[in-house]
């Protein structure tokens, strides 16, 4: 778990970081002129512009935790697909280790579906959003 979410994390808040660096200072003129708060600010004018760059960040942090899982699951585990997979490549069924491969690469794109389709809700409001 610590190697996932050390995985996790390097990525989400580098690109958070670089999100949230990149607002535009003219919307938080904007926004300071028109009276927001430090609160209002980070609610109406940061956030959202800081979001495209969370996601980009998610997106990776989940490719990165199912390379983590999977490395974790070989290497040191007494249950889970990982360990099924390193019974079967002891035992030579390589039919067992397509299979785990193939129930990875669809949790994997399954879980990647899920990112856009938030990805897609979450950003309907940019004009340059293209919702792929």
């Amino acid at each position: 778990m610590a190697l996932i979410a050390l995985g996790v994390a390097f990525h989400l808040y580098l690109n958070v970081y670089a999100g949230i660096r990149g607002v535009d200072a003219p919307l938080v003129e904007a926004g300071e002129s028109l009276g927001l708060g430090r609160w209002g600010l980070v609610r109406h004018v940061v956030l959202p512009g800081a979001l495209p760059g969370a996601m980009t960040g998610l997106r990776y942090s989940l490719a990165t935790a199912w390379l983590a899982l999977v490395f974790g699951e070989s290497i040191n585990a007494d249950a889970g697909i990982g360990f099924l997979m390193n019974q079967a490549r002891e035992f030579f069924r390589t039919d067992v280790i397509v299979v785990c491969l193939v129930v990875y690469a669809f949790l994997g794109l399954l879980a990647d579906a899920l990112v856009r389709t938030l990805e897609r809700l979450l950003l309907q409001w940019r004009p340059t959003f293209t919702g792929q």
